[in-house]
């Protein structure tokens, strides 16, 4: 299915939070009309009138939709509103929720004439609005294909990873990647700095080598300008997911220590008031744990 026969279909989005608005405004700004659900207006209702429409209920949008994304931040959230659809509607399902949620929406889903793929993003709000996230699809072959031509609207890279729920796991396992990358940048960049470097010559020195990663390149960046309020993501999606992940590995009986580790970085972080800031500012808590201000 090519690009212009996906942009016949009516697409929704369930879940207009952090990042759901923001690809929905990735839709907006390429002249995409989008159907719109949430319970808050509080991110949605600055969206752009002209090609936004919000729905009252679940039911208009899963009839007006051919295509629904669901974005959403609780399992609760999820199987409420993939319960008991008539529609035939094709779901999209991008959250980062445990596996066995998953699972249970597939099988809730079974008897209807609605479709799923599991498809969690790699991302933030920043990439979404620039249509720069990464997309993990899972599912029968069929659905994935329709699926693809949606995500390649927003995302700059959609991987299939096979059967349904291999999406979550590769989410998962990519973030424990993530958080541990994060807090290694914070201590190397404090511990050149303790030894006198420059941050700024200690970012450019080791960007784009082969010790750096996405991560240094981008958070290590934040830490460099002190930038912590930019709109990415704040300590409650590590913080969610940390969950998840312990579970998953505790499922499978597969040891993470170092992540763990480096998630104590995160709980002295929001203890000490940095929750709402961006992830890049774990900074603060190791150059407190040194002693150490940070001159720039």
């Amino acid at each position: 299915m090519k690009k212009d026969q996906i942009l016949n279909n009516k697409i929704g989005i369930v879940g207009l939070g952090v990042l759901g608005s923001a690809i929905a405004e990735c839709f907006i700004k390429k002249n995409i009309n989008i159907f719109g659900f949430d319970i808050s207006d509080q991110f949605y209702k600055k969206l752009d009138k002209s090609y936004f429409s919000k729905t009252d209920d679940l039911d208009q949008i899963y009839s007006e939709c051919d295509i629904v994304l669901t974005c959403l931040s609780s399992e609760e959230s999820l199987l409420e509103v993939t319960k008991e659809i008539s529609s035939k509607v094709l779901i999209i399902e991008t959250s980062t929720l445990p596996l066995d949620c998953k699972k249970k929406v597939l099988d809730q889903l079974n008897n209807s004439n609605c479709k799923i793929v599991d498809a969690p993003l790699s991302g933030n709000r920043l990439a979404a609005l620039e249509g720069n996230l990464s997309a993990y699809l899972s599912g029968h072959k069929n659905e994935k294909i329709i699926a693809k031509k949606v995500l390649d609207l927003f995302c700059q890279k959609v991987t299939d990873v096979g059967d349904f729920g291999n999406g979550i796991v590769i989410k998962l396992i990519g973030n424990i990647l993530n958080l541990v990358h994060n807090a290694v940048s914070a201590e190397v960049l404090t511990l050149g700095m303790k030894v006198g470097l420059k941050p700024e010559i200690i970012y450019e020195a080791i960007s784009g080598t082969f010790s750096s990663s996405g991560v240094f390149e981008n958070r290590g960046k934040l830490m460099v300008d002190q930038d912590f309020e930019k709109e990415g993501m704040n300590f409650s999606t590590p913080m969610k997911d940390s969950k998840f992940i312990t579970e998953l590995s505790r499922a499978n009986l597969v040891a993470l220590p170092i992540y763990q580790v480096a998630l104590q970085y995160y709980y002295s972080a929001v203890a000490n008031g940095l929750g709402d800031k961006d992830a890049s500012s774990i900074i603060k808590i190791i150059e407190k744990k040194h002693q150490f201000i940070t001159l720039i």
